[in-house]
């Protein structure tokens, strides 16, 4: 953008005061807003979108686990939480791959239950409502400066976190952010890990589907990760020339009656802090689906009369900024299952990108530091999510949903307890920290 203009100063109303304030209404966010309330602090989500969940919802992404055994280690915490008021309300399902203990959840409902949580949990939530510009005094965040159809408004806050995913109120506030930085796996030179909009099929022989899941075991094998393969494999056999961002084999979830409601198949190259290129995306994305549809018909078993079902409201981003906070995790502390004095949490050892898979197979695990959280410089903000500062390889690990949660439920307690201590959020006490966390049945040893 080589041209500017000038934009008049201008009062901007109040639309209401809190503790915190957390930007972004995805697995981060949720777990933020509900860590910082249960730890005594008055909690402000905002959200873009008419629903929280972010990817999960948003992004249709089912299951939140990709893949984990009764023996792998997990962090509980709010991640059990959802997991439980999910499988209560019926809203989940086995996963693709098998054998398995982690479920699918029915994107849909899990609208409903992000809602139901953060009520009982007594979090304020702000949909339709996008935060865009943090105020600052001096090097201090005092809130942020969001868009609506209520115009541009304010919300003061003691503490900001930023869950955009993007860390856009981070890099806005003058944080120093990496993208490419670095290798990731087989991803070349100067491009990003691609995006990936879902989409759902209808009027699907769901028993023959599965069926041909079943016959070959490679196919749910989570080592191999082949994914139904079989129909793309006789496509390329038979000189077939497939879109190219469902040039692949898939994977799915649930079924439905006749439905298979969320395909992951179709990979695009997208930088998702660019609107033209997320536009690009979205447009490209759509016709190569629709493009596919005819291909499934004639080689995959079960798809003979599949009609488009939809699309997800949003396409799904893996990578974009991180932020260079007070310690990046590196891949292989996590590999060497590294501990640390501020861990605010443990994760499995499982990998998930373009550096490999490796599903969680193992009770191995390495500690997250609450470090990861925290930029420089910036006062009294904190990060969650696939922004938080890490080495690009590591981005396979820590662009997870779960881990999401994980270092969501730490800003939002460290932010509450930072309050209460009254010292900026940097300077938390880590054991008043791990005590809050604790309580909220967080494992962090």
């Amino acid at each position: 953008m080589a041209e500017f203009i000038t934009e008049p100063s201008r009062e901007i109303p109040v639309l209401m005061d809190a503790d915190v304030v957390i930007v972004g209404g995805g697995p981060a966010g949720i777990a933020a807003s509900v860590s910082a309330a249960r730890a005594g602090a008055k909690a402000v989500v905002v959200e873009q979108y008419g629903c929280l969940g972010g990817l999960v919802s948003l992004g249709a992404m089912e299951p939140p686990s990709w893949y984990r055994l009764e023996q792998t280690t997990m962090p509980g915490g709010i991640i059990e939480d959802l997991d439980q008021k999910m499988i209560a309300m019926g809203a989940t399902s086995k996963t693709f791959f098998h054998p398995c203990a982690a479920v699918a959840y029915d994107t849909e409902m899990f609208k409903y239950a992000a809602d139901e949580f953060i009520k009982e949990n007594g979090v304020i939530p702000v949909l339709h409502c996008l935060g865009v510009t943090p105020i600052m005094e001096g090097n201090a965040i005092t809130g942020v400066i969001t868009e609506s159809k209520s115009g541009r408004t304010a919300i003061r806050a003691k503490r900001v976190i930023d869950c955009t995913g993007d860390a856009d109120i981070a890099f806005r506030a003058g944080v120093e952010c990496a993208m490419l930085d670095g290798p990731n796996g087989a991803i070349p030179e100067g491009r990003l890990h691609q995006a990936t909009l879902v989409y759902g099929l209808t009027d699907i022989d769901t028993v023959a589907v599965e069926a041909d899941a079943d016959a070959d075991p490679a196919n749910r094998n989570p080592v191999m990760h082949r994914g139904m393969h079989h129909w793309w494999e006789a496509a390329r056999d038979a000189g077939e020339k497939l879109p190219e961002g469902t040039n692949k084999r898939f994977i799915y979830n649930r079924v439905t009656r006749n439905e298979i409601p969320a395909m992951n198949h179709c990979f695009v190259w997208a930088d998702g802090t660019d609107v033209l290129s997320l536009t690009q995306a979205e447009i490209h994305s759509r016709s190569d689906i629709v493009k596919v549809i005819p291909f499934l018909r004639k080689y995959a078993k079960g798809f003979e009369n599949a009609k488009l079902r939809n699309f997800a409201a949003t396409i799904g981003i893996r990578e974009t900024r991180r932020i260079k906070g007070e310690y990046a995790i590196t891949f292989k502390e996590i590999f060497d299952e590294a501990r640390f004095p501020d861990t605010i949490g443990v994760y499995p050892l499982c990998l998930d990108g373009p550096e490999g898979v490796m599903p969680g197979i193992t009770p191995a695990y390495f500690q997250v530091p609450f470090r990861l959280t925290v930029p420089r410089k910036i006062e009294n903000l904190l990060v969650a999510g696939r922004c938080v500062s890490a080495e690009r390889r590591a981005h396979s690990i820590t662009r997870h949903v779960n881990f999401a949660f994980v270092t969501g439920q730490a800003a939002g307690a460290g932010a509450a307890i930072s309050i209460k201590q009254d010292v900026p959020a940097h300077n938390v006490d880590i054991k008043s920290l791990q005590k809050e966390l604790k309580k909220q049945r967080v494992r962090i040893e």
